[in-house]
């Protein structure tokens, strides 16, 4: 009996049963670590096991964490329409511009065509074009001489009733609001201060400015210069020499009205580039036509004045500065004529230099806006918010990770 009784095992407590009960069902459950929290927290199995991605366990890790990433989604596309709703609205105006592409020497024929469909050109490389490749113009817009008669054209601003030129734009800008203003003679009047001291010093300086022959760009300038290059851009297609000028502004027929006028000043700059000698050189035949014209002319007078004035008389003296004066005329008359030829063929050679370009797409003012397009922004909002959450959940799982390796 009393050994009967030492082997009776004694009845367990109802509490440590149930202790064991939730332990074999956390040992047995299927999730990464017993519970939602533990997924989250990193005490999960790991997602990768023999270098492979364990699925399972990684959708649950997901999913323990969908709060994370249910949260971070609804910030960014709160933020990404914020973004959309108080950005400023753009309108987009452009022209498609096909240059002339002019040809010397030996036709290429289907080689050259080929070429072009993979996008070499080979009548360049050769040296049979003579047009200025297209290539270049982007560096044509983006000159000093271009973007500095650029900003000095008038165009008609929403603001101003006249037109204004960007530069007096840039200039009329930069005068202060009544907060900047308040700022400026309460926080920060020492360096008001400071900065007015140094502004006297440096008119003073710039009234005795010393001229030495390099190129002086202000500060207005650099702004109203750097406001053209921010909007104004253009694409060259190298298969097809297609020019596509574009001008991105807040305001819609001053964005035609930028591109009509860039359109028209590259047209101009180009023609300038591309027919400067043949310019010069008809310059220099015109100079020395208008020389030997007054010449000719004064030849001319003198000659018939004289043979006029000795019409009866007969005498040898009167012979020789009659041939005298025929001589002179003769030469005058001869080299007149020759200039007047050369003259003419400068005149065609600048018509023939002078490149022509085809409007393939006229510019249209803008009717939609270009920018911001908020679907765009909240679609991206939403990806970004999503992969934040996850990159919150997993970063947390490998910092816990890292935490019990240190230990």
């Amino acid at each position: 009996m009393n050994q009967d009784k030492n082997n009776t095992p004694e009845p367990k407590n109802a509490n440590s049963e149930a202790e064991e009960i939730s332990q074999e069902k956390a040992s047995n459950s299927p999730s990464l670590g017993g519970g939602r929290g533990e997924a989250v927290r990193g005490e999960a199995s790991p997602i990768i096991k023999d270098d492979e991605i364990d699925l399972i366990a990684l959708v649950k890790t997901i999913w323990a964490g969908r709060k994370i990433i249910i949260y971070s989604v609804v910030v960014c596309a709160f933020i990404g329409l914020v973004y959309a709703f108080t950005s400023p609205a753009k309108y987009t105006a452009s022209a498609t511009l096909l240059p002339s592409a002019e040809k010397k020497g030996g036709n290429l024929g289907g080689l050259g065509a080929l070429a072009g469909m993979a996008g070499i050109n080979i009548g360049s490389m050769m040296g049979e074009s003579s047009g200025i490749p297209a290539e270049i113009y982007p560096q044509v817009v983006n000159s000093y001489p271009f973007l500095n008669e650029f900003i000095h054209q008038k165009f008609n601003f929403e603001k101003y009733p006249q037109p204004i030129s960007i530069y007096d734009y840039v200039l009329a800008d930069t005068i202060a609001s009544i907060g900047s203003t308040i700022k400026k003679y309460t926080i920060g009047l020492p360096w008001t201060l400071k900065n007015a001291v140094f502004t006297a010093n440096q008119k003073e300086k710039d009234t005795v400015r010393i001229d030495y022959g390099v190129l002086s760009i202000s500060q207005n300038e650099l702004r109203a210069l750097g406001m053209v290059r921010n909007i104004f851009k253009i694409e060259v297609d190298k298969k097809t020499d297609l020019v596509m000028v574009t001008v991105e502004v807040s305001e819609p027929i001053l964005s035609a009205q930028f591109v009509q006028k860039g359109v028209a000043l590259l047209q101009q700059y180009i023609i300038n580039y591309k027919t400067q000698q043949a310019r010069e050189n008809l310059d220099f035949v015109q100079q020395r036509y208008d020389e030997k014209k007054s010449e000719y002319e004064e030849a001319q007078t003198a000659f018939f004045d004289y043979k006029d004035n000795h019409r009866n008389i007969v005498s040898e003296r009167v012979n020789l500065e009659f041939q005298s004066l025929s001589d002179n005329y003769d030469i005058a008359s001869t080299v007149y004529k020759g200039l007047a030829q050369q003259l003419e063929q400068a005149k065609i050679a600048v018509k023939e230099e002078t490149p022509v370009f085809t409007v393939l797409e006229p510019v249209k003012v803008p009717n939609e806006k270009s920018a911001p397009r908020k679907g765009i922004i909240l679609v991206v909002s939403v990806f970004l918010g999503g992969f934040l959450g996850l990159g919150i959940i997993f970063g947390r799982l490998m910092w816990v990770s890292f935490r019990k390796s240190k230990k």
